[in-house]
């Protein structure tokens, strides 16, 4: 029986999270909470920090409960993070290769010392 490697996840997974759980149009708290798997103690930081950097938006469904949405910025936010994370999952070959790369133009373009 193979036993699965647990890793916590960062503060950028968990916004990561969060915002792709309310990206789809107007969910409630307590969806995103279990979408993105947070307890409420991290729902309330999280929440906080999302809506005060503008991350989130807030909205009223027609039962007058808050729903919340992705906003622009938080969009923005969600495909910066598919950047970075398709940049990190590149094959080794090709990230020595483009360092390689890197260091010789850096090579080429650095004054020479006489």
């Amino acid at each position: 029986m193979s036993k699965a490697i647990l890793k916590n996840r960062s503060k950028v997974d968990i916004i990561y999270d969060i915002l792709a759980s309310a990206i789809d149009g107007g969910v409630k708290k307590t969806h995103i909470m279990y979408r993105a798997n947070l307890s409420s103690e991290q729902m309330k930081f999280y929440f906080h920090t999302l809506l005060s950097e503008s991350l989130l938006t807030t909205d009223k469904d027609r039962e007058d409960n808050f729903i919340y949405r992705t906003s622009p910025k938080g969009v923005k936010f969600l495909q910066c993070c598919v950047q970075i994370k398709s940049l990190i999952s590149q094959p080794i070959d090709q990230r020595t290769s483009y360092e390689a790369l890197t260091v010789a133009n850096e090579a080429v373009t650095a004054p020479s010392i006489v």
